[in-house]
């Protein structure tokens, strides 16, 4: 699963002229957002991983690349806060948990707003 994510990273990073990209990653609860930063930053896949109070950033450097990233907390009760971090960001990753369907309707809601 890393190569599949190296090869998102090596896409993302094509689609920047400037040798600095800033992205919000956002999505429900538990879809695996900060397993896709994990993965894009180091490399490691873990399935052990803490639930995301508010946000985490990370800034990594690819290349000639530089990529600050906003891991934004799916709770209910951050959501208010997505818009905050995704106005003015080069991309917005919006992750859905592809195994757990239900939410995924919930989601779209999300992505048309």
């Amino acid at each position: 699963m890393p190569g599949f994510f190296a090869s998102i990273f090596q896409w993302i990073s094509g689609l920047f002229f400037s040798k600095q990209a800033e992205i919000a990653v956002v999505g429900l609860q538990a879809s695996g957002k900060t397993s896709f930063v994990n993965v894009i930053t180091s490399g490691q896949w873990s399935e052990d991983v803490v639930p995301t109070v508010a946000f985490n950033f990370r800034k990594i450097r690819k290349g000639n690349v530089t990529m600050k990233i906003w891991d934004v907390a799916g709770q209910p009760k951050f959501r208010s806060m997505w818009e905050r971090y995704c106005n003015g960001v080069d991309a917005i990753v919006f992750v859905v948990d592809s195994v757990d369907v239900r939410p995924i309707h919930y989601s779209i809601r999300f992505i048309v707003i």
